[in-house]
């Protein structure tokens, strides 16, 4: 099975210093996702790439950059990764208009985050960050 990695996410302490230490070293452009309840940034790399990055304001020191790895079977993914040794943080959660998400870890204890689309998915409207 192909899989590629098509999200990842930053928690910061302070995200406004953050994403400007981002754009200052790498030329990354940061959005305001206007998610309702949170606060949450869509992440451009380059106008290349195919997937986006995500960075939230961090609730818990315990929080580390997760990569999202895409498939086309989360339920038969996380079946598999348990099989493999791996296990699951987190189950199957609905991201409403977009797909799927779920939270493993592999057999050495790494976060790895999965994402299944829906089909369809529509276009996001974002805002600037300022």
């Amino acid at each position: 099975m192909e899989s590629e990695i098509v999200h990842f996410e930053i928690p910061a302490k302070d995200p406004k210093k953050l994403s400007a230490f981002y754009s200052k070293c790498f030329g990354w452009k940061f959005e305001d996702a206007g998610m309702q309840g949170m606060k949450y940034w869509i992440i451009t790399t380059s106008a290349k790439a195919k997937w986006k990055g995500g960075m939230y304001k961090k609730g818990k020191s315990s929080q580390v950059p997760v990569n999202y790895i895409g498939t086309k079977n989360i339920d038969a993914t996380m079946k598999s990764i348990k099989k493999a040794g791996g296990s699951i943080l987190m189950g199957k959660q609905e991201i409403p208009h977009m797909g799927w998400s779920a939270m493993t870890k592999d057999p050495e204890g790494n976060v790895l985050g999965l994402f299944q689309p829906s089909m369809g998915m529509p276009k996001q409207t974002k805002s600037k960050r300022k």
